[in-house]
């Protein structure tokens, strides 16, 4: 019965939709998968080039690469990212860089916390502990190198109000301000405990704290001892940037080898005399902080990792 079945099937299907249909049976039977039958002058789409990688026959990849590219048997870039991939890409690309700076802290023993400056959505914030959850494995610091608790804190910075008053006259200048795009009490999105219910359902309790207020207030909470290992800020504006960084170098708070991602970095047509540009310029000539520059991220963040600076610590031994 099953011969006559397969020949209504064969029969029904077009010759494409058969050979894929055949090619998954293959593949869950883990037998090498069928050469592509089809001479086309058209390119194949996302799923099909993932569905059908090169046939390891034995020849160099070279030879294999070169036969497929002269049939047009290659995806194009917009087989890759089509218009449903547009605006997800952004986020994926600022989580992806928020992600592989939590491993960097991790594998390069720098000591301290993560905090976050900003937390808007929360977006950002569940990427850095989502990261985080692997801390446990991957975090080689010991105990007496990392504080009381032997794993980091991620400490989230916000006033849950919005943006504050501006007043700063770099900032009243600057693009974004002048447009209307920042304005006091914007960029308001997720009250605090919703913020607290959402990361902790990522990290258990004793991982993260919340700190609610403006950023020249509630830097100043934090214990001399306090030392961070990554900082990704978020806040915007040139005089939150300075509210927030200001006390950290000024206490020593930012550790040898730290990883500091600005958010906004491109923002205000990336002019240098405003926002987070002109901020960095200010704290690198205040502290004398020598790093090294790791490159932009999606469309608006770029990274440093802090190699000095006037009034950092030692590591302890």
């Amino acid at each position: 019965m099953l011969t006559p079945l397969k020949s209504a099937i064969a029969e029904t299907l077009s010759p494409k939709a058969l050979y894929w249909l055949r090619s998954v049976k293959r593949a869950v039977m883990l037998e090498p998968p069928l050469p592509w039958p089809f001479a086309t002058t058209g390119e194949i789409t996302r799923a099909q080039a993932l569905a059908a990688p090169p046939v390891d026959d034995g020849r160099p990849i070279q030879d294999t690469a070169l036969q497929r590219y002269q049939m047009r048997n290659l995806p194009s870039p917009d087989s890759f990212y089509g218009y449903d991939d547009v605006l997800p890409l952004l986020a994926k690309e600022i989580a992806r860089a928020l992600t592989l700076s939590v491993q960097y802290v991790n594998s390069s023993h720098v000591i301290g916390d993560i905090a976050e400056f900003g937390t808007m959505g929360g977006f950002s914030a569940k990427a850095i502990a989502t990261s985080m959850v692997f801390d446990p494995q991957r975090q080689p610091l010991p105990k007496s190198a990392s504080g009381e608790n032997p794993f980091r804190v991620l400490r989230l910075f916000d006033s849950f109000e919005g943006l504050p008053e501006i007043t700063s006259p770099i900032d009243l200048d600057s693009p974004h301000v002048v447009s209307g795009a920042w304005a006091k009490g914007g960029c308001k999105v997720l009250a605090a405990p919703e913020l607290r219910e959402r990361i902790g359902k990522i990290l258990p309790p004793h991982r993260f704290q919340l700190y609610e207020g403006w950023f020249a207030d509630t830097v100043k909470t934090l214990p001399p001892e306090t030392r961070f290992a990554m900082i990704h800020f978020d806040g915007d504006l040139y005089q939150s940037t300075m509210d927030a960084l200001v006390p950290l170098f000024e206490r020593g708070m930012v550790s040898t080898g730290a990883m500091l991602c600005f958010d906004d970095w491109n923002a205000n047509r990336a002019i240098p005399t405003t926002g987070e540009r002109r901020a960095w310029k200010e704290l690198v000539e205040m502290f004398a902080i020598e790093a090294s520059n790791c490159g932009d991220y999606s469309v608006g963040g770029t990274r440093f990792i802090i190699h000095s600076y006037r009034g950092i610590p030692a590591d302890p031994v």
